[in-house]
């Protein structure tokens, strides 16, 4: 029997309660999973969008030096994305986003492979490696974007170091 003070709606199995304060909603538990879902690969997208912008800076870079160059800066915008990616899930993640420290991450399940995602008991629905991937997109895009700046002025090696270390 319902209150006077509370509708149900019904979607889908559940019932949608809502009381009669506009701030308490209970969804039931197939919305709550639909909207993770809905999160998570919006996440994904978005990453995707940002991810596509090292094409565009490998055509930026690509037309600025001479056609000698090209290679060497096409080598260095795919070395961007591989390095950045392996130097952002061993170490970056968890730098930036690890535990309750204001300045710098000192939790230990954002560094690399954690336990916790091989639990039974996880239930992210993938939005943590989804919030990583988008992550990982901005950190190797804000290397790429220095890729242009030292176009034929700087070694190989010298340059993915410095790709290793602004990921991590």
């Amino acid at each position: 029997e319902q209150s006077a003070t509370e509708a149900s709606l019904l979607f889908g199995r559940e019932p949608l309660r809502v009381s009669a304060s506009p701030s308490r909603v209970t969804m039931p538990g197939d919305i709550a999973t639909l909207t993770a879902k809905g999160d998570t690969f919006f996440l994904i997208w978005a990453g995707c969008l940002v991810f596509f912008m090292q094409t565009g800076f490998a055509m930026l870079e690509a037309g600025s030096v001479r056609a000698k160059n090209t290679k060497n800066i096409l080598i260095k915008n795919l070395l961007d994305a591989c390095i950045g990616a392996i130097v952002w899930y061993v170490i970056g993640f968890g730098i930036a986003y690890g535990g309750d420290n204001g300045f710098i991450g000192t939790s230990g399940s954002t560094y690399a492979i954690h336990s916790y995602d091989w639990q039974s008991t996880y239930t992210s629905e993938g939005y943590d490696w989804a919030t990583w991937f988008f992550q990982f997109t901005f950190a190797a895009a804000a290397a790429t974007i220095v890729s242009g700046g030292v176009a034929e002025r700087c070694s190989l090696s010298a340059y993915l170091v410095y790709s290793a270390v602004i990921t991590g």
